[in-house]
């Protein structure tokens, strides 16, 4: 890496290649048609970004080299125009086997979200701020910009008065980070998918802690 990296705000011409990073991420397209693969990558980035209450960019020579977006839960945002898209982009997805296959996925996905939360209320979670999606771009890993991207999300929500902060994750992504950044997995759940008509279990987490504990006091 030649210069340092600057965080800033998301910009509207960032949201293809942010599609593209989301894209290329989860692999989809070693899994379903360039198509499919576009599809759901923007239905990914719609879902997240749509939720966003701050959001910050990692940008090297003008490049995405990654980001962060969180959500304050106390007041939650509607992106109403992502929403559309999302929608409009799941509609095209039943145009084909794979993309059926595809939309079922996601709500796989989100169902399962929807059931950790439950575990983690049943243990008496609550929280005030969830980390939506943070992603390194694989062409910028190994020079420190997860920690410098997740540091910044966790001082803005001590900035805005969140102490309880939680984050989905699943066995595809690096969640040995939330790990040795000793957050508690709270909870976990198995779903089974099938997409470009081959069948999968995925292991999904949620990991939870205060950000006093993360930051220090």
């Amino acid at each position: 890496m030649t210069s340092q990296a600057v965080l800033r705000a998301m910009r509207a011409e960032d949201m293809p290649r942010i599609e593209r990073i989301v894209r290329r991420t989860w692999s989809y397209d070693d899994q379903v048609s360039e198509r499919t693969a576009e599809l759901l990558g923007r239905i990914d980035t719609c879902n997240c970004l749509s939720r966003r209450t701050y959001m910050r960019v990692a940008d090297i020579d003008g490049d995405v080299a990654g980001f962060i977006v969180v959500n304050d839960l106390r007041n939650p945002r509607r992106d109403m125009r992502l929403r559309a898209i999302q929608a409009v982009s799941m509609l095209r997805l039943l145009a084909s086997r794979d993309g059926r296959e595809g939309l079922t996925m996601f709500r796989r996905y989100m169902a399962t979200d929807r059931r950790l939360d439950n575990d983690a209320r049943e243990q008496g979670k609550h929280y005030d701020g969830e980390i939506v999606l943070f992603i390194v771009n694989d062409e910028y890993r190994g020079y420190g910009l997860g920690r410098l991207l997740f540091d910044d999300a966790l001082r803005h929500f001590r900035e805005i008065g969140v102490e309880d902060f939680f984050l989905y994750t699943d066995t595809d992504c690096d969640f040995g980070f939330y790990e040795h950044r000793g957050m508690s997995r709270r909870a976990a759940r198995s779903v089974n998918i099938t997409l470009g008509g081959r069948a999968d279990s995925t292991e999904m987490y949620i990991y939870d802690d205060v950000v006093s504990r993360q930051l220090g006091n």
